[in-house]
């Protein structure tokens, strides 16, 4: 099976990330809007739009301040992980 380094994540995972490992309070659109400009700093525009998340529990845990209801969803070189988790770090501490 050919390894492909082109990935596709969404805005919903990345913004995961953040509330497990933080206790973060930026709204989550906040968050959202900056990961997205963070990728078109990149030169990477979403390949979707408003895509339905599938949380496996749902309540209050999953509401527009905690986790997306919809993300953006973005394919990009896997090589960039690295600097995008940094850049996921340093919003954790905003």
């Amino acid at each position: 099976m050919a390894s492909s380094s082109i990935i596709k994540m969404g805005n919903d995972e990345f913004i995961l990330y953040i509330r497990k490992t933080s206790d973060c309070k930026t709204h989550t659109n906040v968050l959202g809007s900056q990961i997205s400009k963070w990728f078109k700093s990149q030169a990477i525009e979403p390949k979707d739009r408003d895509v339905k998340c599938f949380w496996e529990i749902h309540g209050a845990s999953i509401d527009e301040e905690i986790l997306p209801k919809t993300a953006a969803q973005f394919e990009f070189d896997r090589a960039i992980l690295p600097e995008l988790y940094s850049y996921l770090d340093k919003l954790k501490n905003q």
